[in-house]
């Protein structure tokens, strides 16, 4: 279901674009879409930042810990 949202251009534009044979609500739409997209992606990725910053930092390495986890049992 689609549904109507306008927006004023200036005329000068909106005679160059009249000048291509161009679907601009599908560019429009399509830019909109590539755009939300974008921002959702930011969206989780500043999540994901969140998250890890919760998480507290060692200085041991990946293979040290399996080192000290298989050592343990």
């Amino acid at each position: 279901m689609k549904t109507v949202y306008s927006f004023r251009i200036d005329k000068e534009l909106r005679e160059e674009m009249e000048r291509y044979n161009i679907k601009w609500n599908e560019e429009i739409e399509n830019f909109i879409r590539e755009r939300v997209k974008e921002l959702k992606k930011e969206e989780v990725l500043k999540k994901i930042n969140e998250t890890l910053s919760t998480i507290p930092e060692t200085s041991s390495s990946s293979a040290e810990m399996v080192r000290q986890d298989r050592d343990s049992n």
